[in-house]
């Protein structure tokens, strides 16, 4: 019998899996290896650049930066094309650093015009899955007084392929 989303995610959650945590202007976000499967997506993605970042990866071996994805939703806030590159060569797992999408800290702009977008339009395309077109949402943390782009606490992972392909999750998620 297949089970919801819901209860492989809180199953997830209660397993022991290796994470790390940092502090992020005094609040915690944690660098977890997580399955593709529990990610939610909320833009679509861009075919050349898919095209592009595969061969990368596949060139280097390894995938070098973690993505970012809300620690409660687990929706993509940054990584969509590094995702769906590692689901195409085959890997299960990705390295996240999850966050509090709520904190103030994190604002959200359009990439093609210099406007705020509401938080919840992203969370309601990644909860729906009807996603928003590729490179729609800009987020962007408030850090000292000035906007950084939120790829900046993207940890360098420099993680092996064959660490993302193997499976330790048990199949029957």
């Amino acid at each position: 019998m297949s089970r919801s989303y819901a209860q492989r995610a809180k199953r997830f959650k209660d397993k022991q899996y290796g994470s790390r945590q940092m502090v992020f202007n005094e609040e915690i976000v944690k660098l977890r290896l997580m399955p593709l499967w529990l990610l939610r997506p909320h833009e679509s993605i861009d075919l050349k650049i898919l095209d592009n970042l595969m061969k990368s990866i596949k060139t280097d071996g390894l995938l070098k930066k973690a993505i970012v994805v809300d620690q409660r939703t687990h929706i993509i806030l940054d990584g969509h094309h590094r995702v769906k590159a590692l689901e195409f060569i085959d890997c299960s797992r990705v390295p996240c650093l999850l966050i509090d999408y709520s904190s103030p800290q994190i604002v959200v702009f359009s990439w093609s015009e210099d406007k705020q977008l509401p938080k919840n339009l992203v969370i309601r395309a990644g909860l729906s899955g009807e996603l928003l077109p590729p490179k729609t949402s800009k987020h962007m943390l408030r850090v000292n007084g000035h906007m950084v782009h939120i790829s900046a606490i993207e940890p360098e992972v420099n993680m092996p392929l064959a660490l993302l392909r193997t499976e330790q999750l048990s199949s029957s998620y």
